[in-house]
């Protein structure tokens, strides 16, 4: 079954566009309902998977490695692969080193077009083995960098 995200705005809507006919209909949220999956079956008849993403910053997908350095690790680091970034944080996989835990402070390390960001992180999801860490700061330069080759 393919599957069509759906990026909901600040007001909690958003439109689900079938990829068979083009129809769209606008999905509304505003009730406090907050799903984040669902089946939609459009009137041409196709049947889809419909994700709903509800953030305020969005993620670009990413295919770099980099370094996790939390207490306990080797001087040199473990070795994250990172699947995601967004202005306040990215998703990774960490490669080697001791599991990390929720609201863990860590620093992470790696290249982001020509640039090598270094910034200090706090763990906020672990799902499977995939981390997510939220930046605690970025310098102007980061944020700059950043800000230049991520969406808003």
């Amino acid at each position: 079954m393919e599957k069509v995200k759906v990026y909901l705005n600040q007001a909690q809507s958003g439109f689900v566009v079938c990829q068979r006919c083009g129809k769209s209909k606008q999905i509304d949220f505003t009730n406090g309902d907050n799903r984040r999956s669902g089946v939609a079956k459009c009137a041409c008849g196709n049947t889809f998977a419909v994700i709903f993403e509800n953030r305020k910053l969005y993620g670009k997908p990413i295919s770099s490695y980099g370094k996790c350095f939390a207490t306990g690790d080797t001087a040199e680091g473990a070795s994250i692969e990172l699947v995601d970034i967004s202005r306040r944080g990215i998703r990774f996989f960490k490669m080697d080193g001791k599991l990390l835990q929720l609201n863990e402070k860590i620093r992470v390390s790696f290249s982001f077009g020509d640039e090598i960001i270094f910034r200090a992180a706090s763990v906020y999801n672990i799902r499977n083995e995939r981390i997510g860490a939220k930046f605690i700061s970025l310098d102007e330069h980061s944020s700059e960098v950043l800000g230049f080759l991520l969406p808003l």
